[in-house]
């Protein structure tokens, strides 16, 4: 469900943005920032994609199989989410950053010098604290549910004497 809402959040906020950025009537001056927006547009698109596609891949793992079966399915999917964890998001976080600043050229350029060094300063630390911090703990309480679900079901594969 998780996974439906995320890619749900991202297909509203691409919606949004396309609105804001082409029907709304601002008139943008920099063609940078039209880019901008078609990019982070993009991201979120591509981003509801995956979470669709992670959505459908554990739909498809059979709770109903035997212990073992079960087991290897839970296991495939998490090689398979470790591995789109380790190439999707520095992806992502390049192109989205990169976004912000082709988006930031227009707007930090109309506010006074010590304000867009303050805007750069706290947006920089803001995605440093995000990818270090808060990215670091989701992917740790991610692997902790995935290794559990897999622990609880090799012990249960011993209990029933399946090895």
């Amino acid at each position: 469900r998780k996974q439906l809402y995320g890619a749900a959040s991202l297909l509203l906020t691409a919606v949004y943005l396309i609105y804001i950025g082409f029907l709304s009537g601002i008139p943008f001056q920099a063609l940078t920032t039209y880019a901008a927006i078609v990019l982070i547009v993009l991201c979120c698109v591509g981003q509801a994609g995956i979470h669709l596609y992670v959505y459908h891949r554990l739909r498809s793992i059979d709770i109903a199989a035997p212990a073992t079966e079960h087991l290897q399915q839970w296991e495939t999917y998490y090689r398979f989410r470790k591995q789109l964890i380790r190439i999707n998001l520095p992806i992502y976080y390049i192109l989205l950053n990169g976004a912000f600043g082709l988006y930031a050229i227009e707007i930090l350029g109309l506010l006074p010098p010590m304000t867009q060094v303050t805007m750069v300063v706290l947006y920089v630390a803001w995605m440093l604290f995000a990818w270090f911090v808060l990215g670091k703990r989701s992917l740790r309480r991610e692997d902790e549910r995935l290794t559990g679900i897999m622990d609880r079901l090799r012990e249960q594969q011993t209990q029933l004497g399946r090895h």
